[in-house]
């Protein structure tokens, strides 16, 4: 990517500093729905170009089995798509926490679709508040789509799918969910394309300048 592609490093601290509040309303939802106090965190970020995004999974995420995303795209100023994906197992550590009130025999039964239906309203809620705060914060609103749920088997498909144009960058927040007996971890990847770049620096810049 050219420099004008690019988020110098002043510009990622400020954008993950954005996520950070972004993900803090998030978490204050989540303890609200599951009556557990809920941190969610952005230890790293990062801009890669989308064809680097499959092979940075591949790199994080040995073991693709059992992975799960949420999809759901946006639109605005900021505009794009979000991928939320769980690593092997973090869908049903989540699951877990949310069926503390069903017994083992509904939980078994349920499990697919409640797994499902569990990591939806997550990713919901996370996508939203995230995407939302970026927007909010840089000075614009968006309208969602509907989000859509995908399993192992089509997680790759959809991504190829999506991420082939040259065009376009993704913007990885890596994320960590700390519930009071488990910590689960995330990425959150927002894809867009590159003619947005400059009106995100410039309304970084204007971020920052209320700051100085």
């Amino acid at each position: 990517m050219s420099g004008e592609q690019q988020l110098s490093e002043l510009e990622k601290d400020a954008l993950q500093e954005i996520m950070n509040i972004g993900f803090g309303r998030a978490a204050a939802d989540l303890s609200e729905i599951i009556n557990m106090h809920v941190i969610l965190s952005v230890p790293y970020i990062a801009v890669l170009k989308t064809d680097e995004v499959i092979s940075f999974i591949h790199a994080e995420i040995p073991d693709t089995t059992d992975m799960s995303m949420i999809t759901q795209f946006f639109s605005g100023r900021f505009n794009g798509g979000s991928f939320l994906v769980f690593p092997h197992g973090e869908g049903r550590k989540l699951l877990r926490i949310f069926e503390n009130d069903m017994s083992q025999l509904e939980a078994e039964y349920a499990s697919e679709l409640l797994e499902k239906e569990t990591l939806i309203e997550v990713g919901n809620i996370i996508i939203g508040a995230c995407v939302g705060k970026i927007a909010e914060m840089l000075g614009d609103a968006v309208t969602y789509a509907p989000p859509s749920f995908y399993s192992q088997e089509q997680i790759h498909r959809t991504l190829e799918s999506i991420l082939h144009s040259p065009d376009s960058f993704a913007i990885l927040f890596k994320t960590v969910f700390n519930f009071e007996h488990d910590n689960i971890s995330g990425y959150l990847f927002l894809v867009s394309q590159h003619s947005i770049m400059p009106w995100m620096k410039q309304a970084i810049a204007d971020f920052i300048g209320v700051y100085e």
